[in-house]
């Protein structure tokens, strides 16, 4: 990648990523208070409609909608369709967004995007305009018509009945597990989140929600998941009939084998994410792979920075496991998965957001750990979780660290790794994403256009 590029992409992610943040409290005048899904609605006729190009599989839930997704848009591409892939938030790099069969955008696709949406955001900019938002979801809508993608594959930002997204022509809704998680924006009840989660389902399209029971016992807890689909099934009354007269619901989680397909990412919440993938394939009619395209899709199906066991720094250097965990559903589930790595001592770098306190799963975590070490995501615009709260949730755990700076933290913790030990790097994804690149560099990202480049630093 030439400087120029490089150059051009990190003005392109400056003016996303802090100059549309900072430009939303400019005000030009008064102007109607409107839902941010009623914002974007009335900013894509600007746009000439991008979101009209291609049809959708929308997908929410509070855990497992980005590996939904990327499984589902292998299996896609198993199908020989043209898929387009959009989950959120990006680790290291922007085009991370812009996915389209296997590959990112290009930093000079992303550039001319940028040149694209510029005037719009300008001229919408105020102080009740969420435009950091819009652009992000615009620029994706119109790279996926630009690329002329056939199905869109969109994870929700936030809850779902109001979300940026759900401007789409949704031909499948998927709705995944749902916990307590947003709790100030979406909640504080497990019934108001549901309802939420339950807005992606809209008149014309088609339906896979979670099955509760259909999980083995030991795997989920019924005020979880047996809410969550009531809650689901009844905000949908009205809507019982598809596309043909057919049911509108496909309640998955007990009908699909998956014994004999081989995941890429760990752990055993992941076959039911895949059984939601595959429900969906099939409320979309493309159902029809053998068994061994099945199985070479969802082998591919991975995402950075989610049960991601990195290269050795050095022979000597212990292997580092990343996980943005940061809630308590997905941190309780994440530490499950520990087990899979042969009793190794534990060394533990988290980082946490303002807000979140998954403490009870953080203090198991923490009783399992020989190390454990707080600080600060680096993330513009989101405060932190303070350091002491952190550790006062931990009850000063013996070998407790606390170290601002996210760099110097992941240097202390490798200090005193072995070989043998496992460091695991969890909590928000926006820590994972930051220190992900001490071992896959963000030029390298960005010039190969995968998560996974040929050249890794060491």
């Amino acid at each position: 990648m030439s400087r120029d590029d490089l150059a051009r992409y990190q003005a392109a992610a400056c003016y996303l990523n802090e100059g549309l943040i900072r430009r939303g409290v400019e005000a030009d005048g008064p102007r109607p208070l409107l839902t941010r899904r009623q914002r974007m609605a009335a900013f894509l006729p600007r746009l000439e409609h991008p979101e009209r190009s291609f049809r959708a599989v929308h997908v929410a839930g509070t855990s497992g909608k980005g590996s939904i997704c990327v499984m589902l848009a292998e299996l896609l591409r198993a199908a020989g369709v043209r898929t387009g892939l959009h989950v959120t938030p990006y680790l290291q790099v922007f085009t991370e967004k812009l996915w389209v069969d296997g590959r990112y955008a290009s930093a000079e696709e992303l550039g001319r995007l940028v040149d694209w949406i510029r005037p719009h955001a300008e001229a919408e900019r105020g102080p009740d305009v969420p435009m950091h938002g819009m652009a992000s979801v615009a620029i994706t809508l119109e790279h996926f018509r630009r690329q002329r993608v056939e199905l869109g594959v969109v994870e929700v930002g936030v809850g779902g009945r109001h979300d940026l997204t759900t401007v789409l022509d949704t031909a499948v809704a998927v709705v995944g597990a749902i916990g307590l998680d947003h709790l100030k924006t979406l909640g504080p009840t497990l019934e108001e989140i549901a309802w939420h989660k339950a807005g992606i389902i809209v008149p014309g399209c088609r339906a896979v929600v979670l099955d509760g029971p259909g999980r083995p016992a030991a795997q989920r807890e019924a005020a979880r998941h047996d809410v969550p689909l009531r809650i689901v099934d009844r905000s949908c009354y009205g809507l019982r009939a598809g596309p043909g007269g057919r049911p509108l619901f496909n309640y998955t989680g007990r009908r699909l084998a998956l014994r004999d397909l081989e995941l890429a990412m760990p752990g055993p919440f992941q076959a039911e994410n895949a059984a939601l993938a595959l429900a969906a394939l099939e409320e979309l009619e493309l159902d029809q792979l053998s068994a061994p395209a099945l199985g070479a899709a969802l082998s591919r199906a991975r995402l950075p920075g989610r049960g991601e066991i990195l290269p050795r720094l050095r022979p000597e250097s212990s292997p580092v496991l990343l996980d943005g965990a940061h809630n308590a559903d997905k941190l309780a589930a994440f530490a499950g998965t520990l087990a899979e790595h042969g009793g190794r001592r534990l060394h533990v770098l988290y980082g946490g957001l303002h807000g979140r306190t998954p403490d009870q799963a953080l203090r198991e975590l923490a009783a399992r750990a020989a190390t454990f070490v707080v600080t600060r995501p680096p993330v513009y615009g989101k405060q932190p979780r303070p350091l002491e709260e952190v550790a006062a949730s931990l009850d000063r755990h013996p070998a407790l660290i606390l170290e601002p700076d996210a760099g110097r933290a992941l240097d202390r913790i490798l200090e005193v790794c072995s070989r043998d030990d496992l460091l695991v790097v969890t909590g928000s994804i926006y820590l994972v994403g930051a220190l992900r690149g001490r071992w896959y560099a963000d030029e390298q990202v960005l010039l190969e256009r995968t998560s996974w480049p040929s050249v890794t630093r060491r």
